[in-house]
């Protein structure tokens, strides 16, 4: 009988007892650890779908776990050291562990990431926010839900208008109604698919009523969806027979992104007697008021008309009104670059850099170096030449040529010039519109492809029957009557100009390019500001592939929330950024 040596009878037993500890562990005999992901290997998230709803913010968790799935089907738990994200924040947030903390509205895709594999998993966040304003009863949603609607119950929704469309940090909405049924209690909701936000006033509303949103209802419903239509109604009963109720409804869009850049505009006059003079407004700051930026306060006298480099450094205005002294201020320091009273123009565009200034002044247009107002060229025009533009990559200005002679700021039978530049010479003139109308203050959008403008029957000048229209920059579209944006006559719609960068609208299977556009007008704001003929800045989108077809290509406008509802607003300019006062 053969025996084997008492060390190779060690040796196998201690290979025997490493292999059944390998297997133990979870090894899979190839010298790799099982909680190594290999080809083919997945993450699977749990739970692939969940759905959560929030009430009044409160915020709701859900755990999550990752799990490492080898193509042989054996799953090792990787929960503990998998990184959790969640790709929508409005809806929620993961704070270093595998929880979501849900408080917004919204789906969301869920990701969990293990040494370079990822797996994902859907959530469905729904929130109900309920807001009961004193003196409405506490239980004013119970009389709602029990109440039945009644046709021949009006209300009227007279702001906003059906198919509006907003940008989604608008960061203040106003819902403005009439109702002669009686009603004193109104419900108003504003709801997507996941968001459903009312709330409830007791009030009169036959002379008109109005409410708006917290910013915080606001964000809640326009970031529930990307592009989402709001449904926006209003519920009138009578608390002391409520039993039927009035209703109406709209639906609102919001655009697909939020809208960038800076706003400056003349606050001319004050009801309420504080500054005037230019105030501004950066558009990523939402729900934020105005914030006076150059007024009669810092300068000392009165300031009006203004133009901004497109990078928001420096801006160009006058002072004391039309032909008077004119200066260039830094915007960092809000520092003049001269003193007062030693050069003067009336309407101003700087190229794209920043790097020079082209000035009107009685019908003459000189380029300038913005930092000692020194002429440096002038363009070579056919007769009297006002209302600069440049275009956004600087090879071409429009401008206007009226038919005769009068003031930079008030003529008949403005027609539209263009003119090549290279950076040192201006070419010659080419016609664009002709004069047969009084067409002024033209103005480049973000591509340079279309000119926005004015058009009436007077003199330019606070025009009653201003009205906005669109061509091609090249002539061959339009012009193009901004029909949805004008909504009728006597409205003063004056001063368009474009916000800076291009956004888009629609669903996915449907997305279309906008850009924003400004407008002062002295129409009514719903309930709130009715027969005032006082100007506020008001926007609307604008849509170049429809207006490429010779479609009216906006919406009905809407007011910018953040002006002052006593002062006069006009002359919006806009940059890219707004820089910071030192």
């Amino acid at each position: 009988m053969c025996t084997r040596p008492a060390s190779s009878v060690l040796t196998s037993l201690a290979v025997i007892l490493a292999l059944g500890a390998a297997a133990a562990c979870g090894g899979n005999g190839d010298g790799d650890d099982d909680d190594q992901p290999q080809p083919g290997d997945t993450i699977v998230v749990s739970p692939a779908t969940a759905t959560l709803t929030v009430i009044n913010g409160a915020a709701v968790e859900q755990p999550y776990t990752a799990v490492l799935r080898h193509t042989d089907g054996t799953e090792v738990d990787v929960t503990a050291d998998a990184t959790f994200a969640v790709d929508l924040t409005s809806v929620g947030y993961f704070s270093g562990g595998s929880t979501l903390t849900a408080s917004g509205a919204g789906r969301a895709r869920v990701t969990a990431t293990y040494e370079g594999l990822a797996g994902t998993a859907t959530v469905e966040v729904f929130r109900e926010d309920v807001r009961v304003v004193e003196p409405a009863p506490a239980g004013a949603a119970d009389l709602f839900d029990a109440a039945t609607d009644d046709p021949g119950r009006v209300a009227t929704i007279v702001y906003p208008s059906h198919n509006t469309i907003v940008p989604p940090n608008l960061g203040d909405f106003d819902v403005h109604w009439t109702d002669a049924s009686g009603s004193d209690l109104f419900e108003i909701s504003v709801k997507t698919y996941y968001a459903d936000v009312r709330v409830y006033v007791a009030t009169a509303a036959a002379a008109g009523a109005w409410l708006a949103l917290l910013e915080s209802e606001w964000t809640t419903v326009a970031r529930s969806e990307v592009g989402a239509t709001l449904t926006v109604t209003v519920r009138g009963l009578t608390q002391a027979s409520p039993t039927t109720s009035s209703r109406a409804d709209i639906q609102v869009h919001t655009a697909r992104e939020e809208i960038q850049g800076g706003i400056y505009y003349w606050a001319a006059a004050s009801a309420e007697g504080g500054p005037t003079g230019i105030f501004r407004h950066d558009m990523s700051r939402a729900g934020e008021e105005a914030e006076p930026f150059y007024t009669n306060v810092e300068a000392g006298r009165c300031v009006a008309c203004h133009v901004l480099s497109r990078d928001g450094t420096k801006m160009a205005l006058t002072y004391d009104g039309g032909n008077q002294s004119a200066t260039v201020v830094d915007v960092a320091t809000r520092t003049p670059a001269w003193a007062a009273d030693q050069y003067y123009w009336n309407f101003a565009t700087f190229t794209p850099d920043g790097g020079a200034l082209l000035t009107s002044f009685n019908g003459g247009l000189t380029l300038r170096d913005p930092a000692t107002a020194a002429a440096i060229t002038t363009v070579p025009t056919s007769g009297y030449a006002t209302h600069p533009d440049f275009s956004p990559d600087g090879t071409r200005l429009v401008y206007v040529r009226p038919s005769g002679p009068g003031s930079d700021w008030a003529f008949t039978g403005g027609a539209l010039v263009t003119t090549t530049f290279d950076g040192t010479t201006f070419g010659a003139e080419t016609p664009l519109l002709s004069s047969a109308e009084n067409n002024y203050y033209p103005s480049f959008s973000p591509d340079g492809e279309w000119v926005l403008f004015n058009r009436s029957t007077e003199d330019a000048y606070d025009d009653g029957s201003a009205e906005l229209w669109v061509m091609r920059a090249d002539g061959t579209v339009g012009p193009i009557k901004l029909d949805a944006a004008n909504i009728g006559a006597g409205l003063t719609n004056s001063w368009a100009r474009w916000a800076p960068f291009e956004g888009s609208y629609g669903p996915d299977e449907a997305i279309e390019p906008i850009y924003w556009l400004t407008f002062s007008t002295k129409r009514n704001f719903g309930v709130r500001l009715v027969g005032a003929n006082r100007p506020q800045v008001w926007m609307t989108p604008f849509f170049p592939t429809r207006a490429a077809a010779g479609q009216d290509a906006t919406a009905p406008a809407f007011r910018l929330p953040f002006q002052d509802l006593e002062s006069s607003n006009h002359i919006a300019q806009w940059t890219e950024r707004v820089v910071p006062v030192e």
